[in-house]
């Protein structure tokens, strides 16, 4: 990806073109396949993130054209996402058991599926099927694991009219150019009755509202930037009743929640370093709710 940009303004997912700048960090001349990873901690660059004032929502605007989004995520390689292997399978199993809350069995589809942790989780109870954008992780996704992952888009896979119980897009909703197209998609393969879990950033939170234009969420590969309210309009708007919306927490060893604070005052990283080590706890589990990301379960009606 060593094209220049070109930047393209974009209206509100509600039409309206009425928007109020937020904050703004120019975005850098290119982006490279590592703003597009997982574990990317380039938190800054993120470009200009406005406000619609008609409907409320949040969203970046110019942005890159989505062929060079798409290409950006179909040629992304991430090997460190496997390097905290373990916290993922628990917060597999975090997730899943929100979803067994309202289903336990049958066939779950995840929307970018990544490395297959969530998937691998879930066979326990489901009949899984993954799709993942990024070549590298699907290929990953089947090699580790052995789950079926369609490697592209949900609109490209080929899935018959409502063939899945669940539908499940984990830190996923955010990254899209056109989340309301894929929620239609999400939409046309549940079965009557079938369950879209999501997982997203809130920048309708305390900390997203105290950091302001420094908060973790805004990020160069972010698009749109939900609150439970702008969240469960959208999906009212497209044929889902929310069921659950909470806020979601995650389980990681403390060396990655230190790795975590680069953009933040070093000051802060450097005390939170010395201490886990001098403590000797950098590979501890720690369970972390920061209250700024949702969880959210809606029923297709």
């Amino acid at each position: 990806m060593s094209d220049d940009m070109k930047l393209v303004e974009v209206d509100c997912l509600c039409g309206s073109r009425d928007l109020k700048v937020l904050y703004e960090r120019p975005y850098p001349r290119v982006l490279t396949e590592v703003d597009f990873n997982a574990t990317t901690d380039r938190f800054d660059a993120y470009g200009r993130i406005v406000r619609c004032r008609e409907c409320g929502h949040v969203f970046t605007s110019p942005r890159p054209e989505p062929e060079l989004i798409a290409r950006g995520y179909a040629e992304s390689a991430d090997p460190d996402y496997s390097q905290e292997a373990p916290s993922r399978a628990i917060n597999a199993h975090l997730c899943l058991a929100t979803i067994r809350g309202f289903v336990s069995s049958g066939r779950l589809l995840e929307v970018g599926c990544s490395a297959g942790y969530f998937l691998n989780a879930a066979r326990a109870d489901f009949s899984v099927t993954g799709v993942e954008p990024s070549r590298w992780a699907a290929a990953e996704a089947s090699r580790k694991f052995g789950v079926p992952v369609h490697a592209g888009s949900l609109a490209d896979a080929g899935f018959a009219a409502e063939t899945f119980d669940v539908a499940a897009m984990v830190d996923v909703i955010e990254h899209l150019a056109d989340p309301g197209a894929l929620l239609d998609q999400c939409r046309g393969v549940l079965k009557p009755g079938g369950f879209l879990y999501l997982v997203t950033p809130d920048i309708g939170s305390l900390s997203a509202r105290i950091l302001r234009g420094s908060w973790w969420g805004l990020r160069p590969a972010h698009l749109h930037y939900f609150t439970k309210a702008t969240l469960t309009s959208l999906l009212e708007k497209k044929g889902f009743e929310t069921r659950l919306c909470r806020s979601y927490g995650r389980m990681f060893t403390l060396d990655y929640w230190s790795s975590r604070l680069k953009n933040y005052p070093p000051l802060l990283r450097s005390f939170v370093e010395k201490s886990i080590g001098v403590l000797r706890v950098r590979d501890k589990f720690v369970y972390i709710n920061t209250r700024d990301s949702l969880e959210v379960v809606a029923q297709k009606i």
